[in-house]
């Protein structure tokens, strides 16, 4: 295994804890990414779920978020009866086989950042608080990543579903190469680093997704 460890924290939720995230969260509770968004769609944070139980979630938010996160729950944990906070456990991913691993031990990095940062951009995995912000129209950065249509209702599903249904994301966060960029756009790309296949710089940037 090649572990990495992720700069996001865990937060624990017990109680009557899988009606809590289906109410509120924009994806099914056995996806592998989920995220809590407002009223318009936009998102609040992105997460990582394991569950443990009905009764018991594990979430790994990035740790930038986590306190807006946690008062904007705090209303909804209370009439869920929930509680949530930060806990132990840590979230890593294994590089050879893409799975997420969640430990309460530490262990070391086995690849460097720049290893870790061409694979996400290998494989189109953005990071929020580096290649995203909270605000962002969840459907500009992948259209099913973090969505379900089929789950019922959630906070924000009208605005995205509306969108969905009706047109298409304003823009779309994908991973380009530095030279096929203007000045200007490549001012913007985030988590740049270099493909050691052809020596070419390529990172995540944000595009119009308007038809030609």
């Amino acid at each position: 295994m090649r572990l990495y460890k992720l700069p996001e924290t865990v937060l624990n939720i017990k109680g009557n804890t899988a009606a809590f995230l289906n109410g509120i969260s924009s994806n099914t509770l056995e996806a592998p990414l989920n995220a809590f968004l407002n009223m318009h769609g936009r998102i609040i944070a992105t997460f990582r779920q394991h569950k443990i139980s009905d009764e018991e979630f594990l979430i790994s938010v990035p740790s930038s978020v986590v306190a807006g996160l946690l008062k904007h729950l705090e209303r909804y944990a209370k009439l869920s009866r929930v509680t949530l906070g930060a806990c132990t456990w840590k979230t890593y991913i294994d590089l050879d086989s893409q799975e997420i691993i969640w430990e309460q031990q530490d262990f070391p990095n086995a690849v460097s950042e720049s290893e870790f940062t061409l694979f996400r951009l290998e494989n189109q995995m953005p990071l929020m608080s580096i290649d995203y912000q909270a605000e962002e129209f969840i459907l500009n950065v992948h259209e099913y990543n973090y969505t379900s249509y089929t789950k019922g209702c959630f906070l924000g599903q009208e605005p995205v579903a509306k969108v969905h249904n009706r047109s298409r994301p304003t823009r779309q966060l994908v991973v380009r190469f530095q030279d096929e960029l203007t000045q200007e756009e490549v001012a913007q790309m985030t988590s740049l680093n270099v493909d050691p296949s052809n020596s070419r710089a390529k990172g995540f940037i944000f595009v119009s997704n308007k038809p030609a």
